[in-house]
């Protein structure tokens, strides 16, 4: 979402995006749609596990593939990783805006959304509805077996279509 609003308000700063597992805004009808989906009440429940089983069930979410962690390791990232749960909460409500409000800024700049194809927490139908709100100077590219960490989960591939992107808009910039 940053990335979206910084392109909007600077767009000679920012030329080309390639966003990943992201929405140009955090919408109610996305967010109960996501929530709804996986089982969750809140996105604080979500994103800010309570406890080893609850970080599990993020983890499992947010990745298509299953990847173990020791339990002593888990323990210990929830100790460092979500301490201020109640103000982090509260920033994460604070995301959410009504679909009514939503707009869609005209950018200007070549767009690539690549997603992961199992992306469980904004899934590719919403890349797909973003890529025709956005227009024409968007492309989308998946990855197959890969979630919403996609770029973890497949870095080589993620970082083929990358420099594909980047080569294609670097050419198009020297031309101009």
């Amino acid at each position: 979402m940053v990335a979206f609003k910084m392109a909007e308000l600077k767009p000679k700063l920012v030329r080309n995006l390639v966003i990943s597992g992201s929405v140009l805004a955090m919408t109610d009808l996305i967010t109960d749609a996501a929530l709804e989906r996986l089982g969750m009440r809140s996105s604080a429940e979500l994103l800010l596990p309570e406890t080893v089983e609850g970080l599990k069930a993020l983890q499992s979410f947010a990745m298509y593939k299953k990847i173990w962690f020791p339990e002593f390791l888990m323990r210990d990232f929830l100790e460092v990783m979500f301490d201020h749960r109640k103000e982090r909460a509260e920033l994460l409500e604070g995301l959410v805006i009504s679909n009514k409000d939503a707009t869609v800024p005209a950018l200007p700049q070549r767009i690539l959304l690549l997603w992961g194809e199992n992306d469980n927490i904004f899934n590719v139908q919403i890349a797909k509805d973003m890529k025709e709100q956005l227009g024409e100077k968007t492309s989308i590219q998946t990855i197959d077996k890969a979630g919403h960490l996609v770029h973890l989960e497949s870095p080589c591939r993620y970082n083929q279509h990358l420099k594909e992107f980047l080569a294609a808009v670097t050419s198009e910039h020297a031309l101009e």
